[in-house]
């Protein structure tokens, strides 16, 4: 049984005890996520999600919703020989277009733990003629790939802005790196993209919406020109969370604005098509 099980069987067992002492803990708190004060132990688990199974430690990031989107939002077609991922993780984009396409696949990751379950997660699935993962820092990309060499570049980057206040980011420098521009930034990213890209070659970016203007500038600035894009909408209620964008190298103007994605209905049901992302 883990710390976390161990944890809330004992906290069940005395909720009446707890409660009456003022300690205002909720039950479904403890049966529906690891409270926040449980220490990471480097556990492994198993993410099912179409017919394969992905790794994942609870001490480094682990693959969410949108990296499901992103790979599901990525144009391919029969010209699509070569894409790259930039900061693959546990390489679940990686392995959901290697699904899609017959393209040889490299995912870039600079994490050496991260680097080592993705390389599990692409033999555990029988992608090992498809999928390659380097264990590098992907801004010594002049050394590692030819210049012009990707068909698809595709990266779901750190969602935040690293301003220089360590104390805005993550304990685990694992996750504080995931989270937040800390080695790389979003800048970098698109400009190392440009370079790697093939004349009308696609980057597909997911990100935070609020950041949607910046990365509009960073694309045009390195001759990636925005071609389409797609908002999802976490909640009924509010406003665009997460943008799905992309941008094409040297391409004429020319933009549009997909339908958008909801996560959930008004009744707060799951939307199909997210279900169906998952689904094997």
């Amino acid at each position: 049984m883990t710390m976390f099980k161990k944890f809330t069987t004992i906290m069940l067992e005395n909720y009446k005890k707890y409660r009456y002492c003022g300690i205002n803990f909720r039950i479904y708190f403890f049966l529906k996520k690891e409270p926040y004060f449980m220490k990471k132990t480097g556990e492994e688990t198993i993410t099912p999600i179409k017919n394969m199974k992905i790794i994942q430690r609870n001490d480094f990031q682990n693959f969410t919703l949108d990296s499901v989107l992103l790979s599901d939002f990525v144009k391919i077609n029969r010209k699509t020989k070569k894409i790259l991922d930039i900061g693959t993780g546990c390489g679940i984009i990686a392995l959901l277009l290697a699904q899609r396409s017959k393209a040889q696949i490299t995912g870039v990751e600079l994490q050496k733990t991260m680097a080592e379950i993705a390389e599990r997660n692409v033999e555990n699935n029988k992608f090992e003629n498809q999928v390659k993962i380097i264990n590098e820092d992907i801004k010594n990309y002049k050394n590692i790939f030819n210049r012009d060499e990707f068909d698809t570049i595709v990266t779901n980057p750190p969602y935040f802005e690293f301003t220089g206040d360590i104390s805005q980011t993550n304990d685990l420098e694992q996750l504080a790196n995931a989270r937040h521009n800390i080695n790389l930034s979003l800048e970098e990213i698109i400009k190392i993209s440009s370079y790697l890209l093939k004349n009308m070659g696609s980057f597909s970016i997911v990100f935070r919406s609020e950041r949607l203007v910046e990365v509009l500038a960073l694309l045009q600035k390195y001759n990636l020109e925005p071609k389409r894009m797609k908002n999802c909408y976490t909640k009924w209620n509010e406003n665009s969370k997460i943008c799905l964008l992309e941008a094409i190298k040297d391409a004429k103007k020319g933009f549009s604005i997909e339908m958008p994605i909801f996560v959930y209905d008004e009744n707060g049901q799951k939307n199909e098509y997210i279900e169906n992302l998952y689904k094997s």
